[in-house]
């Protein structure tokens, strides 16, 4: 493989056999049609991991000749050299880059390992510097040419410091700042219920403003229990029609079932996830938002319960 990117200290061509000499494989975390997530100890000294006394997580996908496979390496790779991209400027809410590795049979990453997973139906107080945090993140990632595309709770891990972190950026694209192609895509990946409306249609987009979607949808999750477009929580969209259902919620933009939060939030999360993109705010100007200058807890509550 090419190391010839910068920093290539930090990639690796190993054998199998040093490949399990050198990293301890714990136990499986997480997995997907792209591949697997590990837990990982360093066994050596001479190990890969520049950080041997912790930890880490390891995203995996095994080698074979298959262009499934060749496409899963080469997307493992390019999420590599985006979150690389980030560690002589790093920021508290995007997950540290280790290493990449490659062996006859394994491509992996390995990342800082974050066993907690941000909960939800917390309190407004609690989550504040959650949102605060992540939102300076997306920023900090738009204003880098870097989109996330997925942003969701299940992408969102607490640092030992109770610091909100986004990973997986499996699906994540830079951009050349100077093109004026930048950050314009008709694609639809992501996951379905976090989808903008526009990303959802499959119609060309801004990227960064279906971020900003998928992260008001998620502030709303960590908030309520389950986004603003299902009825209950735990409600499935588990075939074509049911998602059409969902996509109809959204394009609407009539949140629905009943709900509980402060007037403020609200607001700001109004400014967020606006089916129309035009007039859905960037991340900049969310970070303005009036929200981030109350104070402590706010008495001003909000009930709601629509159909």
């Amino acid at each position: 493989m090419n190391t010839s990117a910068p920093e290539a200290n930090d990639v690796f061509s190993l054998s199998d056999h040093l490949l399990a000499e050198r990293l301890q494989f714990v136990k499986e975390i997480g997995f997907g049609n792209w591949g697997s997530v590990w837990l990982c100890r360093p066994k050596s000294s001479s190990s890969p991991n520049k950080h041997k006394d912790v930890e880490v997580a390891v995203k995996l996908v095994h080698r074979s000749k298959t262009s499934t496979t060749a496409a899963r390496v080469r997307s493992l790779w390019n999420e590599m050299k985006i979150v690389r991209s980030f560690k002589a400027d790093p920021h508290p809410s995007i997950i540290p880059f280790h290493s990449f590795i490659i062996t006859p049979s394994y491509a992996l990453i390995t990342m800082a390992y974050l066993p907690t997973l941000v909960p939800v139906e917390v309190s407004e107080p609690r989550a504040k510097e959650w949102f605060r945090s992540l939102l300076g993140g997306v920023h900090f990632l738009h204003e880098r040419g870097v989109v996330h595309n997925d942003i969701k709770p299940a992408n969102i891990l607490l640092s030992h410091k109770n610091i909100p972190v986004l990973v997986d950026f499996g699906f994540a694209e830079k951009y050349d700042l100077s093109s004026p192609k930048a950050f314009h895509s008709n694609l639809t990946y992501g996951t379905p219920e976090y989808l903008s409306p526009e990303r959802a249609r499959g119609l060309p987009h801004d990227t960064r403003k279906s971020d900003i979607w998928s992260l008001g949808v998620t502030f709303f999750e960590i908030l309520v229990g389950r986004t603003p477009f299902e009825h209950e929580e735990g409600e499935q969209f588990a075939s074509k029609a049911d998602l059409e259902k969902y996509w109809g919620r959204t394009m609407r933009g009539k949140w629905v079932g009943a709900y509980t939060i402060p007037r403020p939030v609200e607001k700001l999360l109004k400014r967020m996830i606006v089916p129309n993109a035009d007039l859905r705010c960037t991340a900049k100007q969310a970070m303005a938002d009036v929200y981030w200058q109350i104070a402590g807890a706010v008495p001003d509550k909000l009930v709601h319960s629509e159909s």
